[in-house]
């Protein structure tokens, strides 16, 4: 009798430990209510951003003086964060000026959190510099507005970083 309850009260406890383990492989993500959109654009309220929607869903606003754009769908846990166009300088800019800034921005894409990269716009002849970070955007972070503030800090961060080696790799050519 002893040994068909231990028996017994070891299948069941085998059985529930199988049963949460795949609960967790199957479905991770359904432990969090999909909401990210939504909390975006609350935490931007109480941060004190007014915040613009396009119609491919795209939210703008503006930080400290600087224009974003967010990414963000309630189905997905990250959202996109961008500053776009942050620094413009001619396509007929000096070949030398060209590669410190592609110099700068490999340098410092080795050492910081978000994503720097440039474009080239032919019709307005400019070639820009912008940033990305992709980060988890859930109601359980603790204190979302000093997380989204810390993201978007990284961003001037970034900005004052790549100005800086360029500045710096202008001044040692000059002294060649």
């Amino acid at each position: 009798m002893i040994t068909a309850l231990i028996c017994g009260y070891t299948y069941y406890y085998k059985e529930k430990k199988k049963e949460e383990a795949e609960e967790m492989l199957v479905a991770p993500a359904d432990r969090f209510v999909h909401e990210t959109r939504d909390l975006v654009l609350e935490t931007l309220s109480e941060m004190g951003c007014e915040y613009e929607e396009d119609e491919d869903n795209k939210i703008f606003f503006t930080y400290q003086g600087e224009r974003f754009m967010i990414e963000a769908n309630n189905n997905f846990l990250f959202i996109n964060v961008y500053d776009l166009w942050w620094h413009r300088m001619s396509t007929y800019c000096d070949v030398e000026e060209f590669a410190h800034m592609q110099k700068a921005i490999n340098n410092i894409n080795a050492f910081v959190n978000c994503t720097v990269l440039y474009t080239i716009n032919k019709e307005e002849e400019e070639i820009g510099l912008h940033s990305k970070k992709n980060m988890l955007f859930v109601r359980q972070i603790p204190d979302l507005k000093a997380y989204l503030r810390s993201t978007l800090e990284d961003f001037f961060r970034v900005q004052r970083m790549i100005m800086t080696e360029m500045e710096k790799m202008k001044v040692t050519e000059e002294q060649k």
